[in-house]
């Protein structure tokens, strides 16, 4: 099978990348230079493509005065492009797109029916992707599977990954002696494993068509994650009361029916907290 990887180089699509090629997989990177919002850069790697797994976006970056524009090229655009390329390639292909939990907005068990109420550009985009997406698939007959991810937590995440921030962020805080943690800590998330995030998206090659959830299902409190990290550096925790803007409190996904199509995590968060301390360990002489 030969795949197509769009944002391939990021946290998520190098880890995917990695591991189809492990399984034999022909394996295409399509990351910058390239321009997913171009239809000539998707041209240029659109081959043998039998699969392309969609995973270049334009993530939240928390600015007071966002390129919005940007938004909507990546997160939207980027659409239009492929469908257009794809058409004029001639062959069968099936798109695996990333979505976000962020398209839900606020809200606790929240399931693939549920109405788009979205807090960030970011999120807006998503859900504008995500309409493209179902539309051009049903005009043209080309399968699609959405992924809606919640907060994908691994090794080697850096704080740069603006979409999952807070092992990185908590960790450098750790280790200085004191974490702080946005409100009262209380604000509750649905954290994965990015190996099971990698292995959802595979599984998604051959089983799943439409929109699917791909979370934990567990409710999992940013106070509870602050303390796991802190013990490991007995590090002091505090709160500032302060919220981050365009954030939803409250936000954990239903997988009701990604389960039900047979697939389940096999990870939790702190699996991915472990992993990510003991990565940052010299080995031992």
């Amino acid at each position: 099978m030969h795949a197509l990887i769009t944002g391939g180089k990021g946290f998520i699509g190098s880890r995917l990348a990695q591991t189809l090629t492990q399984e034999g997989w022909e394996v295409e990177i399509m990351d910058l230079p390239f321009d997913v919002a171009k239809k000539a850069d998707w041209k240029a790697k659109l081959k043998d493509t039998d699969y392309i797994f969609h995973l270049a976006a334009k993530l939240d970056d928390y600015s007071e005065v966002p390129e919005i524009t940007e938004y909507i090229d990546t997160n939207v655009g980027s659409i239009g492009a492929m469908f257009q390329a794809i058409l004029e390639m001639g062959r069968p292909v099936k798109i695996i797109a990333a979505s976000s939990q962020s398209v839900y907005g606020e809200g606790i068990n929240q399931k693939e029916g549920d109405p788009f109420h979205p807090m960030s550009i970011y999120g807006a985009t998503k859900a504008a992707m995500e309409t493209m997406l179902t539309a051009l698939g049903g005009l043209y007959n080309i399968p699609v599977a959405i992924l809606r991810y919640s907060i994908v937590l691994g090794a080697g995440q850096k704080y740069k990954d603006a979409d999952s921030r807070i092992l990185p962020c908590f960790v450098d805080m750790a280790q200085k002696g004191k974490i702080i943690t946005h409100e009262d800590g209380l604000q509750t998330r649905d954290f994965i494993h990015i190996k099971d995030v990698v292995s959802a998206t595979i599984f998604a090659t051959e089983n799943l068509t439409g929109v699917f959830n791909v979370g934990s299902g567990e409710t999992t409190s940013v106070m509870e994650v602050a303390k796991y990290i802190g013990a490991h550096f007995e590090a002091k925790i505090r709160t500032s009361g302060k919220s981050r803007m365009n954030t939803a409190r409250n936000q954990v996904l239903n997988i009701d029916k990604i389960r039900q199509a047979g697939w389940n995590p096999l990870y939790s968060w702190k699996d991915a907290a472990d992993e990510f301390i003991t990565a940052l360990q010299p080995p031992a002489a």
